[in-house]
């Protein structure tokens, strides 16, 4: 059976304000994006190498994430840093953990995201945005390794800061909604994900409109359930009808339009389109190979679901392959009841009995 994927890149308080940081240097070109980057470096300014970090990971730009988050690890950790330094290291250490788990490093995401909550509940307070803002964090890199538990705990704690908290942006409050719909989605339950879901899409389409790039996401998610409920039809209306918003507002190459696609291509699948699924898949499979690397378990949904297109296909020695890779990928990465690992274990059975040649059995000499 081929796999969906929840549009991930929502999140607690990384919407347009630690977007607007950055934005504000009107920094529209590559040479000035360098050259944005020199001066907030020599500046020592951290919270805005931190923003950009943030704001480059948003844009599948890892490797350039990655760069912007380290500079601004080593600028918080300087011995020179102003006497703000717990709330440096937060900001710092939480965009080096976006960098680690979009990589696929969830370990070291779990540690930069444990550490920066630390500085975070010194810095801000217990009760403060930026505690929720990693608490979500962390629920989210709990749910991708497949420790559901970890992730509601955490996910409930933050719900119950943004409860107390006099003036939410619903910007936060439909993140949150979006991810316990991931979590339950993650976990198969669908019946709970989608009002979970679709309370996400209602309250950023009605606060910022349809083509908002969050609420694009949302969108996505929600038929990412449709498609768990069996709900064909909805499923594939729902994305056809927003793929084009979505590489308008992100790239035609960006995750996120990877995951929209893998949604599709399971859709498809499921009504026995298998050439159209296939060639979905293998453009899913080039964009994150791209964007995450060949080691990344990001390849590891789209592998496996290409897999089992090409065993419904009879080509039973191919699948078999991908679903070999699939497993490597992943196996190291998460828990070893996470549903999904279960799943490319069943299929990579299922696609090795069917490579194997008939044995003979029974035959009667005279």
């Amino acid at each position: 059976m081929a796999t969906t994927s929840w549009a991930s890149r929502v999140s607690v308080g990384s919407g347009r304000a630690d977007q607007g940081v950055h934005a504000s240097r009107s920094v529209n070109t590559e040479a000035e994006l360098v050259n944005a980057i020199v001066d907030m470096a020599a500046a020592g300014d951290v919270e805005s190498l931190a923003a950009a970090a943030m704001d480059a990971a948003d844009g599948g730009r890892i490797a350039e994430a990655e760069r912007l988050a380290r500079q601004a690890l080593a600028l918080a950790e300087a011995p020179a840093a102003s006497r703000n330094r717990d709330e440096l290291l937060a900001r710092s250490l939480r965009a080096v953990g976006t960098v680690h788990r979009a990589r696929g490093r969830y370990p070291d995401a779990e540690r930069a995201f444990t550490r920066a909550l630390g500085h975070a509940t010194c810095g801000f307070g217990a009760g403060g945005l930026e505690v929720a803002e990693l608490l979500n964090d962390l629920g989210m890199t709990f749910k991708y390794v497949g420790r559901f538990a970890d992730a509601e705990a955490a996910y409930d704690h933050a719900r119950q800061i943004l409860d107390e908290l006099p003036d939410v942006d619903e910007e936060d409050v439909a993140a949150l909604f979006h991810n316990l719909g991931g979590l339950a989605h993650a976990r198969g339950d669908f019946a709970t994900a989608e009002p979970l879901a679709r309370r996400a899409v209602e309250i950023r389409t009605q606060t910022f409109g349809p083509t908002d790039p969050a609420a694009l996401l949302d969108r996505s998610a929600h038929a990412a359930i449709l498609f768990g409920l069996g709900r064909l039809d909805e499923a594939e209306t729902s994305l056809r009808g927003l793929l084009g918003d979505l590489e308008a507002a992100f790239g035609a190459d960006h995750p996120e339009v990877a995951v929209a696609l893998n949604n599709l291509a399971a859709t498809l699948q499921a009504r026995g389109a298998w050439a159209e699924a296939e060639s979905l898949y293998r453009r899913v499979i080039a964009v994150k190979k791209a964007r995450f690397g060949a080691s990344s378990p990001a390849l590891a949904v789209p592998l496996n679901n290409l897999g089992t297109a090409l065993l419904a296909q009879g080509r039973a020695d191919e699948a078999t392959a991908l679903h070999e890779r699939a497993l490597g990928l992943l196996e190291q990465a998460v828990e070893a009841d996470h549903p999904n690992l279960e799943a490319i274990r069943r299929n990579l059975a299922r696609s090795r009995s069917a490579a194997q040649p008939p044995q003979p059995s029974g035959l009667l000499g005279r």
